[in-house]
């Protein structure tokens, strides 16, 4: 075997370093300049993408920032609106009820008035009605010197007292 017989160590050798040579020369000549430009390609990219992707994030945030203060806007509008609306539906519930109460009274005075009527009426006809038995009575008892005047009289005594 040629590989193993020591007299072709020496052109072996040189054969091996000068093709190593040449391969290296070209490697750094044709291949490692293409491999360099393709990563400074990739980088510029990746820079590039990562500045897109801060401005969209930028972006993103201004957005999220009105979005809040909109949000904040209108919670503050719900919130004076319905403050609003509970002070007029307080207003309109305190003046209902004062209606309410008003009718109430004059309801309660008119049957107040209506009762006291009636209870004057009924006292009146119970003070007619025992003059004539009383009347009755006294006729029955034949005592006839008492009239009936007299005994109008002494009713309305009684009920003055």
């Amino acid at each position: 075997m040629p590989q193993l017989d020591f007299s072709t160590y020496a052109s072996q050798a040189f054969w091996m370093i000068f093709f190593f040579c040449l391969l290296w020369c070209m490697l750094a000549i044709f291949v490692t300049p293409k491999i360099a430009d393709i990563q400074e390609q990739r980088k510029r990219k990746i820079h590039e993408y990562v500045r897109k992707a801060e401005e969209l994030n930028l972006k993103a945030q201004d957005s999220i920032n009105r979005y809040e203060r909109e949000l904040e806007k209108a919670k503050s509008n719900q919130r004076a609106a319905m403050e609003k609306l509970h002070k007029e539906l307080t207003e309109y519930v305190a003046q209902a009820e004062a209606q309410s109460a008003a009718k109430l009274n004059q309801q309660i005075a008119a049957s107040e008035l209506l009762l006291a009527k009636e209870k004057q009426e009924t006292s009146q006809k119970i003070g007619e009605i025992s003059q004539e038995m009383a009347v009755t009575i006294i006729k029955k008892l034949g005592l006839h010197n008492i009239s009936e005047k007299e005994i109008a009289k002494i009713a309305m005594e009684k009920n003055n007292d």
